[in-house]
């Protein structure tokens, strides 16, 4: 079973670290909205949460486009 797994670990963690990222990126970005909100708005705070979701879905989407790129470029090399 660790044969058949090996070869796929490293694509199961990247899309887990993406789905991760993904979710604690909605997170950050629920944050930015209740802080600005509030009846004595915190901006800093808010724009601090606003841009710590921005990296974080940004890496959620640049793990996501690698495993893309790097299933692609397998089947390409693949002699059919």
């Amino acid at each position: 079973m660790s044969r058949r797994l090996g070869g796929r670990l490293p694509e199961i963690v990247a899309v887990g670290l993406a789905m991760l990222f993904a979710a604690l990126s909605l997170y950050f970005f629920g944050n930015a909205l209740s802080l600005i909100t509030l009846e004595e708005p915190r901006v800093a705070a808010s724009l601090l949460a606003a841009l710590i979701g921005l990296a974080l879905l940004s890496a959620s989407v640049s793990l996501a486009r690698s495993l893309v790129l790097s299933r692609a470029l397998e089947r390409e090399e693949k002699p059919s």
